[in-house]
């Protein structure tokens, strides 16, 4: 967010106010202390939104009672209400506005004063004033769309800044008009320092390059301060790459030193099955040499309909079937002839042992995270502090992998800038994540000639 007010300013000549939507809290509880050196107001209407969504099961209800839990802390330590603006330690200030709407406004606008949405656009009218500009920040497209047509600033939540071509890198570049002699020192070698590229070209730690040199190609890693070349032969669960993309990603998935892992993509390009064969490789391939001690699957329960895990029949197992479906056909698809049969031995075989496990992220918390392989999929549905809360958890030993697809997101309190596997790209990408994170966005269509088509063009 812009949001360059000094923090030096007081309390009384702050001249910018923002008002929070209840999507931008149930998407980060601490988003209160992102709008340095402004006025933060939180409607009555959220707190009471909040408090309808607390006795939820899934992500949404631990975000909501974590908000109402930040938001009572400090009414406490200002001395039982913030009805008073309370100075926050980065300079602005919060306080709960009671719901002194506008009705006048909202009747010219033909807006019913009785939805929430409409109360807190009204709460932010109130607000309005010769000497304060007053934006409202909501993930929610349509309140934002109305806020905007009343004559408020509206603006969506983004929990990090973007930070420069990372936040829309691949995870590898090409690098053309190479010397030959280079390359063929590089396939001798099997590395060659970085500063022996053009000192305008930039590749982070854990990116790829494609070196070319006429008709001569290499492709490299960066670690360290080398560019090293990868191996042609890796291959996973008898799983090998069909492509420049998912032999990159491969290469990632595959080496312990990289703690973080994060591999988005359209549908059908093979993310979620490469992180599978590349956790069973290393869980279940080698019992002598295993690198995991288990596979822990985790996928947000997000259903057509918003149809709640807990009113499914049957046991937690079979509760959770429908949302594991994908998995399962990851394991049929590296199963000898993509037998259904097969891929139900392997799955029992495997979790008969305690190897692998499938479980909704709701009960993510409170696990231990020691020496497993952990795959976060449909990452794009899960809240950005369900990805700090599970990073924080990884011990010693501990990989971690998010997939997903940016463009098909089924939370509703999520956007294609505020989920986790957007801001975990943004926030540890560009070399900030260090050798400990990697990422790749895949974009080549793998599962059928009309899934590819379909991806297209519909």
């Amino acid at each position: 967010m812009a949001n360059s007010v000094d923090a030096a300013v007081p309390v009384s000549q702050l001249t910018q106010t923002v008002v929070l939507d209840t999507s931008v809290l149930v998407a980060d509880p601490g988003a209160i202390n992102e709008f340095s050196g402004c006025a933060v107001k939180v409607p009555l209407t959220v707190i009471e939104e909040l408090d309808s969504l607390k006795t939820r099961t899934d992500t949404v209800g631990h975000t909501a009672r974590e908000a109402l839990r930040r938001i009572e802390a400090l009414r406490v330590s200002a001395g039982g209400s913030l009805a008073e603006p309370l100075t926050l330690a980065h300079g602005g200030t919060l306080a709960v506005v009671l719901n002194g709407v506008n009705h006048t406004l909202l009747a010219e606008h033909y807006l019913d004063p009785t939805n929430p949405d409409n109360r807190i656009i009204g709460a932010a009218l109130s607000l309005q004033g010769r000497d304060t500009t007053v934006e409202v920040v909501s993930n929610d497209a349509a309140l934002r769309i109305k806020a905007a047509h009343v004559g408020l600033a509206a603006k969506e939540y983004v929990p990090v800044p973007a930070y420069g071509r990372s936040g829309d890198s691949p995870g590898w570049m090409t690098v053309e008009g190479l010397d030959g002699t280079l390359i063929d020192r590089l396939f001798d070698e099997r590395k060659i320092e970085v500063t022996e590229l053009d000192p305008s070209i930039e590749v982070y730690e854990n990116e790829f390059a494609v070196l070319r040199a006429g008709k001569q190609s290499a492709l490299t890693r960066r670690k360290g301060a080398y560019l090293c070349l990868l191996r042609q032969d890796q291959e996973a669960f008898d799983l090998k790459p069909r492509n420049v993309e998912q032999r990159l990603a491969l290469d990632l998935l595959l080496d312990p030193a990289v703690s973080v892992v994060a591999l988005d993509g359209p549908a059908g390009t093979g993310k979620t099955l490469l992180a599978i064969a590349a956790g069973l490789e290393q869980v279940w391939n080698h019992p002598t040499n295993r690198r995991y001690e288990r596979m822990a699957i985790y996928r947000p329960l997000v259903a057509v309909g918003r149809q709640e895990v807990g009113y499914l029949p049957g046991t937690l197992d079979e509760k959770l079937d429908p949302w594991m479906g994908a998995i399962h056909d990851a394991v049929v698809a590296m199963s000898d002839g993509r037998r259904k049969g097969a891929a139900d031995e392997t799955i029992t075989q495997i979790t008969a042992e305690g190897r692998l496990t499938m479980e909704s992220v709701t009960h993510l918390r409170g696990r231990s995270l020691h020496g497993a392989w952990i795959l976060l999929d449909e990452a794009q549905n899960l809240e950005p502090s369900l990805a700090k809360t599970v990073l924080t958890r990884a011990a010693e030993g501990t990989k971690v992998v998010f997939t997903g697809d940016t463009s098909q997101i089924d939370a509703p309190f999520l956007s294609a800038h505020n989920n986790a596997m957007s801001v975990l790209t943004a926030a540890m990408g560009g070399g900030r994540g260090g050798a400990l994170f990697g990422h790749i966005r895949l974009s080549q269509g793998e599962r059928s000639p009309l899934a590819t088509l379909a991806a297209a063009l519909l």
